[in-house]
């Protein structure tokens, strides 16, 4: 586990093949500010670099929130060309997350506001417990959110809920949120925990090349036209054929296939 002695830090433990990433700012409900955001990079980075790690979990500190949000002391006192500046930091952030070749499960408890949000935007799982709570309300302070939340957020939910939730700055519960396609599973919170362990476990026991051409699939689809995609998904997919890992994938399978009672 690397640590931080300071009161704010962002937790780094590996368990196998799984590297959980956890936000520790629970006196701020896990607000996000540069340092956080810096140290949460510095985490993803050297998770990434790991040779054995095939899934990343990204969680907050606590039961109260994933993220409630960026520090709003932070930004009220910046200029527009701080805040421009602020917002290229955090795309880069984001931008980071979507390149890790490990898929980053975004496990969401409590409240997912704001920046918080737009960080679990940038992972490719979610899931959240009963209690978790997501909204962009920036519009409550005069401003916009300044992290990609708008345009990821359309491409999660679609337009037409998109702007209803921008527009009016509504905060939805898990439920609602599963009905918009905002996270993939809703469990409650008392199980919460092992489904995430469940589901990361089963994810790290597939081939670690085959999950990361995985993401870079999706990531090539996205907005791309569909023969490109197609074409991009076949190219990228034909790699993994005679590694490793394939073939010892599909011999357990055959071998498994060959000792069914009922073939």
């Amino acid at each position: 586990m690397t640590a931080d002695r300071h009161e704010d830090h962002v937790s780094l433990l590996i368990s196998g093949r799984v590297a959980h990433v956890t936000l520790e700012r629970r006196a701020h409900r896990n607000a996000l500010n540069q340092r956080m955001r810096a140290l949460l990079a510095a985490r993803i980075a050297e998770a990434a670099a790991t040779p054995e790690i095939a899934v990343i979990v990204l969680a907050g500190g606590g039961d109260a929130a994933f993220a409630a949000g960026a520090d709003i002391e932070e930004l009220s006192g910046l200029s527009p060309d701080e805040s421009m500046a602020l917002s290229a930091s955090i795309a880069a952030l984001h931008a980071q997350i979507e390149a890790v070749p490990q898929p980053v499960i975004a496990a969401v408890r409590g409240w997912c506001l704001g920046g918080g949000l737009e960080l679990a935007l940038a992972a490719d799982i979610r899931i959240a417990g009963a209690s978790a709570r997501f909204g962009l309300p920036e519009i409550t302070l005069g401003i916009l959110p300044g992290g990609g939340g708008m345009a990821r957020l359309t491409r999660t939910i679609g337009a037409a809920a998109a702007r209803h939730l921008c527009f009016t700055g509504t905060i939805i519960d898990a439920p609602r949120a599963f009905a918009l396609n905002l996270v993939s599973e809703v469990h409650a919170d008392d199980v919460f925990d092992t489904r995430v362990q469940e589901l990361a476990a089963m994810l790290a026991g597939f081939s670690r090349p085959a999950l990361a051409a995985l993401k870079e699939a999706f990531r090539r689809d996205d907005g791309a036209a569909l023969p490109q995609a197609i074409a991009e998904e076949a190219r990228i997919g034909a790699a993994l054929y005679g590694s490793a890992e394939q073939r010892a994938a599909m011999t357990a399978f055959l071998t498994r296939r060959a000792r069914r009672p009922d073939k």
